[in-house]
């Protein structure tokens, strides 16, 4: 059993943030829960970052965690495809990737797999995750401990993450909008989105309903759905929306439920013509557009993005600099029938 500070929390019916003050010495603990809480890491060896790096001294090899979140699988094998052109093909022979994949997306989920990696006697950490208060603070607190980290996709703003990668996602959602505006001049767009706790799908969002109101000064009505990424809600609101809305001319797919949305077009049948537009070249995707039902792709380099990130945090870990900049685009790609 690996004996982790979320593991201890939880045996002594404390908060991680309680286990991480008394490891480090830190005030504002109860006696007892200290006494209770040291007993503890006593007994199981528990040990803290900072004797976990000391240990790790005069170590060859940096050792970086990747957390892959609960994604589709062509995702995640985009994001592992980084992962190996990173290690095998830019030179970096003193890392060794240690990679924790999420089953689902929740909090708990990250902490557990971020608790793991440390166990593990991670040098740094690379995550795409939702920018919440709790998800902030565990960054900060692995910063602290000396483990920097890099976002990657989706940014933590408010963390002292040490650098972020990804598509800039406000100007994606304005070539979104820019794309779809010649065919809605009349009638309604509908917007639908993941979850916005990541930063990604809500700056997505903000960035093609900015830049359509921009090009029709606020004539064309927008209606946004959060589908949390789920076929069965994405599916239900495009059907409801089709089969209820004969003014619906333009859909934008901010998430990556874009099978929910054509399956539900394809029930309804509607007598219109119904234009979408949806991010990355995932197999549906290219298969609906190959077919004529999608209108355009806005692609990203998943497998670029994470090669970059391990590369960015390599560097840090090796001179103890930071990177120039704190956040770095990659390039944006749009995808046509004629492209493919």
């Amino acid at each position: 059993m690996k004996v982790t500070a979320q593991w201890i929390a939880d045996q002594c019916g404390v908060s991680r943030g309680t286990v991480d003050r008394v490891v480090n010495g830190r005030p504002n603990v109860a006696p007892e829960v200290r006494e209770r809480v040291q007993k503890m890491i006593n007994e199981y060896g528990y040990k803290t970052p900072s004797q976990r790096q000391t240990a790790r001294a005069g170590r060859a090899a940096y050792r970086i965690g990747v957390i892959l979140p609960s994604w589709e699988a062509f995702f995640i094998r985009r994001m592992r495809e980084g992962i190996r052109v990173a290690v095998h093909n830019r030179g970096l022979n003193d890392v060794t990737v240690l990679v924790e994949e999420l089953k689902n997306r929740s909090h708990r989920s990250y902490f557990e797999a971020i608790g793991r990696l440390e166990e593990r006697g991670i040098d740094g950490l690379i995550l795409t995750a939702p920018d919440t208060l709790a998800m902030s603070e565990e960054i900060d607190r692995l910063v602290q401990a000396g483990i920097p980290v890099v976002t990657c996709d989706s940014d933590v703003y408010q963390s002292r993450r040490l650098y972020h990668i990804g598509q800039d996602m406000v100007k994606s959602g304005r070539v979104a909008a820019g794309l779809l505006a010649p065919y809605v001049a009349d009638g309604e767009v509908l917007v639908v989105t993941g979850n916005r706790e990541f930063t990604a799908h809500g700056l997505r969002v903000r960035g093609f309903l900015d830049r359509l109101h921009e090009i029709f000064d606020g004539s064309v009505n927008a209606q946004v759905i959060e589908s949390v990424e789920q076929y069965d809600l994405t599916y239900d609101s495009v059907l409801q929306q089709v089969r209820h809305n004969p003014r619906l001319r333009g859909i934008y797919m901010a998430n990556e439920s874009v099978r929910g949305c054509m399956d539900a077009l394809d029930r309804a049948k509607p007598s219109r013509s119904i234009h979408v537009v949806c991010h990355d070249l995932t197999p549906y995707a290219r298969q609906y557009l190959e077919n004529g039902k999608l209108d355009f792709i806005i692609d990203q380099d998943f497998s670029a993005q994470t090669t970059r990130a391990i590369e960015v945090l390599a560097h840090a870990l090796r001179t103890g600099e930071p990177p120039q900049r704190s956040i770095e685009y990659i390039h944006t790609s749009i995808i046509t029938r004629e492209l493919l």
